[in-house]
């Protein structure tokens, strides 16, 4: 993953549960808008597993340092979590998702109705009101437009 090629507070971050399909969904309605977006995604993951991410631990450190810079950086998130889905596939993504609960940045969530723990991640963006809670990834994308295109 390289950094973002836009400027601090320009762009929309796209995380939550690993893979590319939905978020090439929401590339797609983000470009049609004519806003930036940041995709996280990053291949170097790949060969790096749970056995034997210690041998692996400083390219991770950096991975991560790359991920949270860009959270940080984004002016708002859209995050996902995928119902059915390999607990290991979203595990990064509930960091993630306690990251945005205790930073002051807007993220529109969409946690789908069969992803483990969905209740009580739905209660935890309850607590904050910048984070928002959207019955399907689409309407959450929707919202993400209308602040990135209002004078926020």
């Amino acid at each position: 993953m390289t950094l973002p090629r836009h400027p601090p507070g320009s762009f929309v971050g796209l995380y939550g549960t690993a893979g590319t399909a939905w978020r090439q969904a929401c590339k797609n309605r983000l470009e049609t808008a004519s806003i930036p977006w940041h995709d996280p995604t990053d291949t170097r993951w790949d060969s790096i597993t749970h056995d034997n991410g210690d041998t692996h631990q400083e390219l991770i450190d950096i991975l991560v340092a790359e991920e949270h810079r860009a959270l940080e950086d984004a002016r708002c998130i859209i995050f996902h979590l995928r119902g059915g889905a390999e607990p290991s596939l979203s595990l990064a993504a509930r960091c993630e998702l306690g990251w945005l609960a205790a930073a002051d940045k807007p993220a529109f969530v969409h946690i789908e109705y069969d992803a483990l723990g969905r209740n009580y991640l739905w209660s935890v963006v309850k607590l904050y009101p910048h984070l928002t809670t959207y019955s399907s990834l689409e309407k959450a994308v929707d919202s993400a437009i209308g602040f990135m295109t209002s004078d926020h």
